[in-house]
């Protein structure tokens, strides 16, 4: 089944349903926002390729296609900008390794395997299609030997990482956590099951009932400086065609599919290395 076909089966389907009609139209808006997003990233990947043209991740070769969410806002390389800088800034942290939980199909699993040579990343997601998305993407820029995919991250992994890497090196090691995982941030960031002083993490918050990011923010205040950002929509300098549309289609060329605003923090290590 084609896309146009689908995207209005999708639509059909919504305002056939029993619900209220602004419900409706806020589903039926948004499957056909997400149905022109995909053509705008298809026409990109078909007119540029998949090198991503900007951000911290500048060069990188991507897939055609990604695991969840738009291609368009990667390729552009305005992909959750509002993180660009922690990026840009990791070559001077000095890391050992760098732990990716919620990996997807590896934006940020390979980008800092390019980013940082000499630094091996451990990757988890509990989804296989991901994983397997994940590898190719690796294999695509040459990193898949410094890529350690893992299917399930469990908070004592943080301290098992920790003393192999001790080991290994004779010191205290130095790592950086990014973590996407809808929600399960919660459960799983716990400083008194697991030892996270040692690492840099850049988490996603996805708040909830009883689940808010200054909770959240309020475990790692003894032990590290936590910032909160919220996410942002940034316009870069777009390819001739694109220009041409209308603003509509700039607007949905560079949207990351986001229903609700998630927020992230920042949340550096206060020790040394």
């Amino acid at each position: 089944m084609g896309l146009d076909r689908a995207a209005l089966e999708h639509v059909t389907r919504i305002l056939n349903a029993d619900l209220p009609e602004r419900q409706k139209l806020e589903q039926a808006l948004r499957a056909l926002a997400k149905w022109r997003s995909q053509l705008i990233g298809s026409t990109l990947v078909a007119r540029s390729g998949t090198t991503i043209q900007d951000g911290p991740f500048k060069g990188m070769t991507y897939l055609a296609s990604t695991s969840e969410g738009g291609i368009a806002p990667k390729l552009l390389g305005v992909y959750e900008s509002v993180l660009h800088d922690v990026f840009a800034g990791a070559p001077r942290r000095h890391y050992d390794a760098v732990l990716n939980v919620g990996c997807a199909e590896g934006y940020y699993a390979v980008g800092c395997a390019r980013l940082l040579p000499n630094v091996d990343v451990l990757a988890w997601d509990i989804d296989p299609v991901a994983r397997r998305k994940c590898l190719e993407l690796a294999r695509l820029n040459g990193v898949e030997a410094r890529i350690d995919l893992r299917e399930r991250f469990e908070a004592g992994h943080a301290g098992c990482v920790r003393d192999e890497l001790s080991k290994q090196l004779g010191r205290q090691p130095r790592g950086l956590l990014v973590m996407d995982c809808e929600g399960a941030e919660f459960d799983l960031l716990d400083p008194v099951a697991a030892d996270f002083r040692w690492l840099d993490l850049v988490v996603e918050v996805h708040p909830a009932r009883n689940r808010t990011v200054e909770d959240l923010a309020r475990r790692f205040e003894s032990t590290h400086v936590v910032e909160e950002r919220q996410a942002r929509t940034v316009m870069p300098s777009l390819p001739e065609w694109l220009e041409k549309l209308g603003h509509l289609d700039q607007l949905l060329a560079v949207w990351e599919w986001r229903a609700v605003p998630t927020p992230w923090l920042i949340i550096r290590s206060r020790q040394e290395a």
